[in-house]
């Protein structure tokens, strides 16, 4: 492989070996032009914004000094107005009215009694709410709609006070004083008109001060930048220096001074990489060889592995096989010590009703014999009371044989297939206590039970037995071991949604701290020799993490006992199996 100096993408202006033609100086991407774009959008909006300012400000004044001019009336035509409405002189009143209407500040004047009813109006004023317009002849006819934005009216109200011969004010009415937006409009038009001419000259005129300066002193020095850099070439840097042809001392002469020093750096980088070129030559020699080298060795060393892996592969498949045979024969195992355990316990009941059969038999010979001599009544009331005690004897004894063997029938048919159900797990968690009872009764050990009644699954009961019954035999092997007495204790609760925890505990000897970590590997026990494969809590590690779905993890402390936490779905992953049986 060979390394290729790389060129530099630099072109004279003209275009020459394909590249483009230098930029107009104020063209649409330039610096130059989007630089007073910029600044003229800046100053547009700097403006249109004072403007505003001004014009809101014209206008609220030319308002303020409107409704001063309204109270100034008062004084002018308020005792007239009120001398006419106490003379009732409606002539006088009209003439008063329809002068000040010649007012420029006045839209509608409205003239009402002391009781609100209206007396006399002029032009457009509000009546109970609604805009009106008055006629000459005093009829007011409603206003046309408008939408106009100097449309809306706004009014001044006045006492009409009148002094008696006593010098005593009175109140005799009232009348308002009607002006409009419009009205202030005009107003403050022509100020309005100034204010927008002169934003309009000054924003053209600085539109054209900056379109000098950029020009004169952004442009021409960016071009004569662009134009010297247009003709650089990687095969021909040249040796002459840059100068920016402008007075002063600003940002491009700084670029200017990098420019030329970016060429003096290029053309030291262009002498070391041939250096480096000819010397990674020799060196890319070396690395061939060296590869071919180790293609040998890396074949003769895939040779060997290949060879291992297939003796590792055979003694893989060994141990797989060696481990099934095991855990059949850990199930098969338990599955005796449970049929010889319910086998005991079924002996007793079975016993006592076959003692209480035979004396049925013998009372009914009896009974028979005493029929063929005659009865008594002592005697038949005798005989039907021992009948009835015997045959509840018998009644019970077969009852209890007949729940053992139902649920010694559902644990062995639960732990000899991985059939999936539904079920209420404290039911199972029951029917496996009470087919290890024949076993735990020979000894001082308890199993306490604590699993809400409502707790449902759709799971595997068998491999959950499976698990329970290996959990328990391990405590009472291990945790109970050297002590003459112990607690189990079994107890279940909703996690969170979709899940339960499982928790079997005992309060034995514990599990040492560097045995914790390996308790699940399998075939490891601290009993080995002595009856146990080390197999146990390997089974229930695979089942509960693989058929179940689930996780379990233990917590021990020497001298404090084992916990371990079953964290199960209550609706297991699907596998292949047989349709599932449900349980109501």
């Amino acid at each position: 492989m060979q390394a290729v100096p790389a060129k530099l993408g630099l072109q004279s202006p003209s275009g020459r070996d394909g590249g483009p033609p230098a930029a107009p100086l104020l063209s649409g991407d330039s610096i130059a032009a989007r630089l007073l774009r910029i600044i003229f959008c800046c100053y547009f909006i700097v403006t249109v914004v004072v403007t505003l300012v001004q014009l809101a400000a014209e206008y609220k004044h030319t308002k303020e000094r409107v409704v001063l001019e309204i109270r100034a009336m008062q004084q002018t035509f308020g005792p007239g107005i009120a001398d006419a409405m106490w003379r009732f002189n409606d002539d006088i009143l009209r003439g008063i009215l329809s002068g000040m209407s010649e007012l420029p500040v006045v839209a509608g004047i409205k003239v009402a009694d002391d009781h609100g009813k209206l007396v006399r109006a002029v032009g457009t004023v509000l009546d109970q709410g609604v805009k009106v317009h008055a006629e000459a002849d005093g009829h007011l006819k409603p206003e046309p709609a408008s939408d106009g934005l100097f449309a809306e009216i706004f009014s001044q109200d006045f006492p009409i006070v009148y002094n008696d011969e006593n010098s005593q004010e009175r109140v005799i009415g009232t009348w308002t004083v009607y002006s409009n937006q419009r009205i202030i409009v005009k107003q403050v038009e022509y100020g309005f008109i100034l204010i927008l001419v002169n934003s309009v000259i000054k924003t053209c005129a600085l539109w054209f001060i900056f379109l000098f300066v950029v020009r004169r002193y952004l442009g021409q020095p960016l071009r004569q930048l662009s134009e010297f850099v247009g003709q650089l070439n990687i095969d021909n840097l040249g040796d002459r220096v840059f100068v920016l042809n402008d007075r002063g001392h600003h940002e491009l002469h700084l670029l200017t001074n990098k420019l030329n020093e970016m060429i003096a750096n290029i053309k030291a980088s262009v002498a070391e990489n041939e250096q480096l070129y000819r010397q990674l030559q020799v060196e890319q020699t070396a690395t061939r060889q060296l590869n071919e080298s180790l293609e040998r060795r890396v074949a003769e060393r895939t040779a060997d592995l290949v060879t291992a892996n297939k003796d590792l592969a055979r003694a893989i498949d060994t141990l797989r096989i060696a481990q099934e045979e095991l855990v059949n024969s850990e199930k098969l195992a338990a599955l005796g010590s449970l049929v010889a355990g319910v086998a005991h316990e079924l002996n007793t009941p079975i016993g006592n009703g076959l003692l209480a059969a035979t004396v049925l038999a013998d009372k009914t010979r009896q009974f028979a014999s005493n029929y063929s001599t005659g009865l008594t009544r002592s005697t038949t009331e005798t005989y039907i009371s021992e009948m009835t005690q015997i045959t509840e004897l018998v009644v019970r004894n077969i009852a209890r044989s007949a729940d053992l063997v139902t649920s010694f029938k559902q644990v062995a048919v639960d732990q000899t297939s991985s059939q999936r159900r539904r079920f209420y797990l404290s039911a199972v968690v029951a029917e496996n206590i009470k087919a290890l009872r024949p076993t735990i009764n020979k000894t001082a050990y308890v199993i306490e039970q604590s699993i809400p009644d409502d707790l449902i699954m759709d799971s595997y009961p068998g491999p959950i037995g499976q698990v329970l019954i290996n959990l328990i035999n391990n405590a009472i092997v291990h945790g109970f071991a050297g002590r003459s007495k112990g607690t189990i204790t079994i107890a279940a609760s909703a996690a969170e949604d979709g899940w339960l925890e499982l928790r079997v505990g005992d309060d034995g000897v514990g599990i040492a701290p560097e045995h914790l970590g390996r308790i699940y590997d399998p075939f490891f026990t601290t009993k080995l020799g002595a009856g146990c494969s080390g197999l146990g809590l390997n089974i229930s590690h695979n089942i509960v993490t693989g058929l179940l779905g689930g996780k379990i993890r233990a917590a021990s402390q020497v001298g404090g006992g084992t916990t371990f936490a079953l964290h199960l779905p209550l609706a297991a992953p699907r596998h292949d199996e047989l349709p599932a049986a449900v349980e109501t």
